[in-house]
């Protein structure tokens, strides 16, 4: 049997990555007979061996580990999350560990964690680097329009402090920039503002409107930013209530991601499946999102170096590396390109290889 690794997650919103990561999974098999719940690995059951693919982040629930007897495992592009080392790495888990080496360490950070506990691991990149198999667009590089901005790193209100300080301050960009921001309301995607009562969803909204041009106008020109699309790899269950549904979300955005004409995002998990399916992308990084503040950005290390990296300061300035990004003169405007660099094609090859050997 073949199996689809998933994580179906139980609170209200969800990150579409995850599946994402699934698909990565899926192109390689001619069938796919049943879903496997990472969470629930120790209790998966089936009359028949069931050949599961263990790649992407590993685990809330660390006590669900190791996986049944009835899961044949290909551990790669494994991460592990450096909070549950001390219950992850139990006597059992490291015997489970060696007994299916080597183990592929998605980030260099989980490399060094599956080696402090002396099982035989190497660095493998992630598993969505392989996605051009089945989704690498037809389209050629003049007939692609689309801009996308997807969860872009912004800090709301660039400034620190309480939330009540940011929004204030966030209040005062929105008057600052009232006419742009009326104009990119409708088409921005915010991120957050998930907790907060209905009513004052459109006004975080508006704030996180005014913060993000404020930031991005510096960079980008404003006919890009207000031609753009903005997508969030955030969703909410109760519109994806099932694994299929999901997982299909996730196909029709790699398919539109690998279509486009270039991608900016801050979720590792976009812009290393646009390396996969040969869209040109950039990563959007910071100190914050390095160190999870606002958002668990996983260990980047390994990964990072595949990619063209713009930086943010801590004071919403942009931090241009010559070397680590493409040649710049003035604001990123409609004419602005690049190729992405190659790096991450040896990786990409010795996954797929090692993929189609094991589910033969």
């Amino acid at each position: 049997m073949n199996g689809i690794l998933v994580c179906s997650g139980t609170a209200k919103v969800k990150n579409i990555g995850d599946y994402i990561q699934s698909v990565a999974q899926e192109q390689f098999y001619n069938g796919v007979d049943t879903y496997v719940e990472r969470e629930h690995l120790d209790s998966y059951s089936s009359p028949e061996e069931t050949k599961v693919i263990m790649n992407g982040w590993f685990m809330h629930h660390p006590n669900h580990f190791p996986p049944s007897t009835s899961i044949n495992p290909l551990f790669i592009s494994l991460h592990i999350v450096p909070r549950i080392e001390q219950s992850f790495f139990t006597k059992e888990t490291i015997g489970y560990l060696k007994k299916h080496e080597p183990i592929g360490a998605r980030d260099t950070g989980t490399l060094e964690l599956l080696r402090k506990y002396g099982i035989n691991s190497y660095f493998s990149g992630c598993l969505t680097l392989t996605l051009g198999l089945r989704y690498k667009s037809n389209l050629s590089r003049k007939n692609r329009t689309e801009t996308i901005f997807v969860d872009p790193y912004y800090r709301m209100g660039n400034t620190e402090g309480g939330i009540l300080k940011r929004y204030f301050y966030a209040a005062k960009l929105l008057l600052k920039h009232f006419k742009k921001v009326r104009k990119l309301y409708t088409s921005f995607v915010a991120e957050g503002g998930n907790n907060l009562p209905r009513l004052f969803f459109p006004i975080h909204k508006l704030l996180a409107t005014a913060s993000f041009y404020n930031t991005y106008s510096k960079l980008f020109t404003d006919k890009v930013l207000f031609g753009a699309s903005y997508i969030t790899h955030t969703i909410h269950q109760q519109d994806y209530p099932t694994n299929e549904q999901k997982m299909e979300y996730a196909r029709t955005l790699i398919s539109r991601y690998a279509n486009a004409k270039m991608v900016f995002t801050s979720r590792i998990h976009c812009a290393l499946p646009c390396l996969g399916v040969e869209t040109p992308v950039i990563f959007i990084n910071s100190d914050s999102l390095k160190s999870g503040k606002k958002r668990s950005g996983g260990r980047f290390g390994g990964l990072i170096d595949l990619l063209y990296v713009l930086m943010l300061d801590g004071n919403n300035n942009w931090e241009i590396h010559k070397e680590k990004f493409p040649p710049l003169t003035n604001k990123i405007d409609e004419n602005f390109s690049f190729e992405n660099s190659n790096k991450y094609k040896e990786l990409r090859d010795c996954q797929i290889e090692k993929v189609q050997n094991f589910i033969i």
